[in-house]
């Protein structure tokens, strides 16, 4: 049998296997709807989504003290007594049994009105920290989807790994049969046999090993998007590529302006300042304004007063300085400066972190976008090289070694290419979340 029609007979078995087997497939699992249900299943991202609904609620005039307090009091008092009362003419009053009713009511309004601007700088201290509740979520959210489309990637690579030595294997079962057939009518040898079985098991054996790998990744990816490990799933056929790149000195201008750990650095900047305007506010005299509506009612059977009802208004304006305490107050201004300076040079060192991570990350790009570039032409330089030798083969023009050789080297650039994209895409996602941009 030539080695056209084995092939013929193995595509047709391989037609019948995936029409009996397309029933088993997992569904299609996309990229974006694997982000997507990520994210939406998270638990920490849940919990981050309350602690900004918490921050949000915190960012009220109330909170920062800028509105006044009313409050209403009221209360009710009856006694009974014996009394013996002696006047200075010497008379004398004994009261067995006296009764005493009192019952009084206010309703009170307090109001700073000035505290060193404090409470504007309050204000803005925690609509700062609402700020950096929604970047935290942010962060975490690409992270995430960071984490999960590189796991996705790999299950793109290993699925790409397994269709080339599936098909690498199909042709050496072919070669295998056709070696077997050359021995048995004596224009073969035992070399050409074991050399084809050999490579078949080989190349069986890795694919097994692809197998395994994506199996794992599968799980992997399951258990990021919080279901079960054995969903089964189908993966795109793609990698994560850009349409187009932006230059190294883009990337960095992008990347300052928008990189979460460094907007997350800055805001904390902010909020150190802020901490400062607070400390020096204290030292500041408070000035508040209260008034509001009193109301008393008296009756005894004791004393110089049978009843007494008294009712009205009253305003009162309250001023309090800071003399002395203990020092809190310059301590703590030494502190919340001691912090700013701190978290000014974290600004420092996040971004040149975060701009030595970019450089390493564009080289490796551009690296892998010309690996890929090189290994492209020379895989259509490769499929033509074997095009060729295996018509040579098969007209007896060259021999099993030297058609091996063509075979391998085609097999070495497969590969080779479908890792350099898969660097090239791992890179890319790393460039993009670093920048603070969505890759999908």
């Amino acid at each position: 049998m030539s080695i056209k029609n084995i092939k013929r007979v193995s595509i047709y078995c391989l037609a019948i296997f995936v029409v009996s087997t397309s029933s088993l497939a997992g569904q299609h699992l996309s990229l974006k709807d694997a982000v997507k249900i990520g994210i939406e299943e998270n638990l920490y991202l849940e919990t981050q989504e309350q602690e900004i609904v918490i921050s949000k609620l915190n960012t009220t005039n109330g909170a920062a003290g800028m509105l006044p307090t009313v409050t209403a009091e009221g209360n009710v008092n009856y006694s009974i007594s014996n009394s013996r009362q002696v006047f200075l003419d010497g008379r004398e009053n004994a009261i067995n049994g006296g009764s005493a009713f009192n019952t009084g009511a206010s309703v009170r309004l307090d109001w700073t009105i000035f505290d060193g601007m404090a409470m504007f700088v309050r204000r803005d201290r925690l609509f700062n920290e609402f700020e950096l509740a929604s970047l935290a979520l942010k962060k975490e959210a690409q992270a995430l989807s960071a984490d999960i489309s590189v796991t996705y990637q790999n299950l793109v690579l290993q699925s790409s790994l397994i269709k080339i030595l599936d098909e690498n294997a199909d042709y050496l079962s072919e070669l295998v049969e056709l070696s077997k057939a050359k021995l048995e009518i004596g224009s073969g040898t035992k070399l050409d046999v074991l050399q084809a079985q050999t490579d078949l098991n080989e190349l069986i054996n890795a694919r097994e090993l692809a197998k395994m790998e994506f199996e794992m990744s599968t799980a992997q990816l399951n258990m990021d998007l919080n279901r079960d490990a054995s969903t089964t799933f189908d993966v795109d056929t793609s990698f994560v590529m850009p349409d187009e790149l932006l230059n190294y000195d883009g990337w960095v201008a992008k990347t300052l302006n928008s990189n979460f750990d460094l907007k997350t650095s800055q805001k904390t900047y902010e909020i150190a300042k802020k901490d400062i305007e607070l400390a020096e506010a204290a030292s500041l005299p408070t000035i508040s304004v209260n008034s509001g509506l009193d109301f008393g009612y008296l009756n005894s059977t004791t004393g110089f007063l049978t009843s007494n009802q008294s009712v009205g208004p009253f305003i009162g304006l309250t001023a309090r300085y800071n003399i002395f305490d203990g020092n809190r107050v310059k301590r703590e201004l030494q502190i919340a400066e001691l912090r700013a300076k701190i978290s000014e040079i974290s600004i420092d060192r996040v971004s040149l972190e975060t701009k030595n991570e970019l450089f390493i990350l564009y080289q490796k790009y551009q690296y892998y976008v010309a690996q890929a570039k090189l290994e492209k032409e020379n895989l259509d330089l490769a499929a033509e090289n074997f095009k060729l030798a295996n018509a040579l083969f098969e007209n007896g023009g060259i021999t099993q070694y030297e058609l091996r050789q063509v075979r391998i080297q085609r097999l070495a650039i497969q590969r080779r290419l479908v890792q350099a994209e898969y660097q090239m895409s791992i890179a890319y996602i790393g460039l993009m979340e670093l920048s603070g941009e969505s890759w999908l």
